[in-house]
């Protein structure tokens, strides 16, 4: 008597993981392990089949039962043959040998991938520091937008913890109003998402992804909206040059960055973690130059002096030697006087706009 191959793979139920043991019946039913009592057996028929993974090797069984969705995850080259072997509908066949081809293909590509990436991983280990800092652009050019989007989303939402939004329908109004027009200078397709939270500081920053915080310092310290729009301006260029994914990645060490490379989830995980010391992460000369060249363009294109940018820097200058107090923004955004002569030194734009908001009426509104 022949043996049924049994096959180990994940289970999903929603977004409850667990590992479990399984085999195909002659007749193409998923058969679950004796110990799984609560996960019914399943026929191939339906279900939804695909390839996923990086490269797509792993394939994909997909059903739904009472709005529940099921999905069963293996890795194993040998279950197309036992699925193959199966008496099941000629579709499914067909489809199954489109499967099995694409994963050989896959998989050959991936044995040229891995001598490839371990040259480069060897490159990161036995490196200087200088060469590895020179080295973590490129590895975050590696990392998909949507990993940012979700690493920045995280860090959004674990920032606002213990914190109080301002809820004021005229305060948020102000702010959307400003980072709509910024948005339409900044040659992106990002869509932006703006809070402002309840705190002294004066502060501003952007996460990964495009998530947005103005404290009511800011608001508070600010004679016009145009000022606020260039801090914002400035913030939104490290989104758009990816700053704080850089400082993630150099934080983050190599086993990190080999996860990165082999495309590896486990690492989102990981550098999700460290998102929550993104605020607190220092930009470096080079990035802050960059980021205030970057503002500097986006203002002039959207009718905004960089001048305003200027007489917000001076002002803070001003705070910080009246109180001795360093505003959180200049913790991470180190101010120096050769700075502000670069920023002073720009051109304002041809057509000056101006925001039609009371900003009187959004400073008490903040109160």
């Amino acid at each position: 008597m022949t043996s049924v191959p049994t096959y180990k793979g994940l289970f999903y139920a929603d977004h409850e993981k667990s590992s479990i043991n399984f085999s195909i019946s002659t007749h193409g039913v998923i058969k679950f392990d004796d110990s799984c009592k609560t996960i019914e057996d399943i026929s191939l028929q339906k279900t939804t089949l695909d390839l996923i993974g990086d490269p797509e090797t792993t394939l994909q069984i997909s059903w739904n039962n009472a709005d529940i969705k099921y999905s069963l995850l293996c890795h194993d080259p040998a279950l197309f043959d036992s699925l193959l072997d199966s008496n099941l509908m000629p579709d499914i066949q067909t489809q199954l040998q489109s499967l099995q081809k694409k994963q050989l293909q896959q998989t050959k590509s991936e044995k040229y991938r891995v001598p490839l990436y371990m040259g480069y991983i060897m490159t990161f280990f036995f490196s200087t520091y200088f060469m590895y800092s020179y080295s973590v652009p490129m590895v975050t050019k590696l990392i998909p937008y949507e990993w940012e989007k979700k690493i920045g989303s995280f860090a959004f939402e674990n920032y606002q913890t213990g914190k109080s939004v301002v809820d004021h329908s005229l305060v948020n109004s102000a702010m959307d109003s400003i980072v709509k027009r910024i948005d339409e200078f900044d040659s992106s397709d990002i869509d932006y998402e703006v809070i402002v939270i309840e705190a002294e500081m004066v502060n501003a920053f952007a996460f990964p992804g495009g998530y947005i915080v103005v404290t009511t310092g800011l608001i508070n310290n600010s004679d016009k909206p145009e000022e606020v729009a260039a801090v914002l301006s400035h913030e939104l260029t490290h989104v758009l040059e990816r700053h704080g994914m850089r400082k993630l990645v150099r934080q983050a060490g190599l086993g990190i960055l080999i996860g990165i490379v082999f495309g590896d989830v486990s690492a989102l995980s990981q550098l999700m973690e460290l998102s929550s010391q993104l605020d607190s992460l220092s930009f470096d000369r080079s990035q802050e130059q960059h980021a205030d060249d970057g503002g500097i363009k986006i203002m002039q294109a959207a009718g905004i002096s960089p001048q305003h940018l200027v007489t917000f820097f001076k002002k803070i200058k001003e705070l910080d030697s009246a109180t001795g107090d360093i505003p959180e923004i200049f913790r991470t955004h180190p101010l120096t006087d050769d700075r502000i002569k670069r920023v002073a030194a720009a051109a304002d734009p041809e057509q000056i706009f101006k925001f039609n908001i009371d900003w009187n009426k959004v400073k008490k509104g903040v109160e």
